[in-house]
């Protein structure tokens, strides 16, 4: 064993969302490497009573200043992972005094990490980019398909919003302009998965998706059924106002050969590239459009993107990364 780490996230570590997704693959890539790791969510913290090499406090605003606490009382050591809405606007003073006492930082992009040096000036000599890897979704079949899944015929053009109902992820501006396309392409059904943070955005949403009978909300799907309900897809879409890095759902729908536009935000230009991001809406139904039209334009698209992530999203050069960072501020030690 080379070092013993804990990995603390902001929400349950069985959640359908993006910090558990990530968390579970970085413990992965690290455990192939010899690290012994554990997941935890905050609130079972004070209850950790082990001795770590050192911590991963996954969210700068609702992890780190937790993280910062316990590491004060236990004398140990942290690195703070910026993972998305914690570089939503100034944060407050307890947020960065958190990060100013982690030993590090991580980005999962190139833009995030600007906007990390930017917010933070704590972080500006201390923040490495560690660009988000693809765990690639496993085979599947349409037996896999979940049971919300609507009927789909061999004219059916199945658009997948994957990101999840909150309103930082915007579903409903893909909604209201995917309701304008289907006036002039009838055979088109938009399936929108992942977590439903509810609330009064969740509400109204899931009132609009029921005005439209193309349109369905398939829930927190497990990782089988969201491969079955990508596979079946024509394209995949996030109209997100934020992300921290380039979004673990697109990074799976490209991975499994599907085509992918976003909104023209930092991390998706970063990932998808200017030509498959759109500003407003009647951008994103001209981009959807060409690629349901274009079989051939759809194609070269979809082996661009892939060979994007191939290149720059691997496995094991996330791992390798993670692995030379943390030795070497631990100092190999354990």
């Amino acid at each position: 064993m080379k070092l013993k780490l804990l990995i603390v996230l902001p929400c349950a570590v069985n959640a359908s969302r993006g910090n558990t997704t990530t968390a579970r693959r970085l413990a992965e890539g690290l455990e192939a490497r010899k690290h012994q790791v554990t997941i935890i969510d905050i609130n079972a913290l004070n209850d950790v009573s082990e001795k770590f090499d050192l911590l991963i406090a996954c969210h700068a605003v609702n992890t780190a200043p937790l993280v910062q606490a316990w590491c004060v009382e236990n004398n140990s050591q942290y690195v703070v992972l910026f993972t998305g809405t914690d570089l939503n606007g100034k944060p407050p003073a307890h947020v960065n005094a958190a990060v100013a006492a982690a030993e590090h930082c991580i980005s999962l992009g190139a833009s995030p990490g600007r906007r990390v040096k930017d917010l933070f000036e704590c972080a500006r000599g201390k923040t490495t980019i560690i660009p988000q890897a693809v765990l690639p979704l496993p085979r599947s079949t349409k037996s896999d398909l979940p049971d919300g899944m609507p009927a789909l015929t061999n004219e059916s053009e199945l658009v997948i919003v994957p990101n999840g109902i909150r309103a930082i992820k915007n579903v409903s501006e893909t909604l209201y302009e995917m309701a304008a396309l289907v006036k002039e392409r009838p055979q088109l059904v938009v399936c929108f998965a992942g977590h439903d943070f509810g609330g009064k955005y969740s509400k109204e949403f899931h009132i609009e998706v029921a005005k439209h009978s193309w349109a369905h909300y398939l829930g927190n799907l497990s990782r089988i059924e969201l491969s079955a309900v990508v596979n079946a897809s024509k394209i995949a879409i996030s109209s997100s106002h934020s992300e921290g890095g380039a979004p673990n759902a697109l990074l799976e729908c490209i991975a499994a050969g599907r085509p992918a536009v976003g909104s023209e935000i930092a991390p998706h230009r970063e990932l998808l590239g200017k030509e498959n991001c759109f500003r407003f809406g009647k951008e994103m139904r001209r981009l959807v459009r060409s690629i349901l039209e274009d079989t051939e334009a759809a194609m070269l698209t979809t082996r661009k993107l892939e060979e994007k992530v191939r290149f720059k999203h691997g496995l094991s050069a996330e791992s390798l990364a993670w692995d030379r960072l943390l030795l070497t501020l631990t100092k190999g030690a354990s």
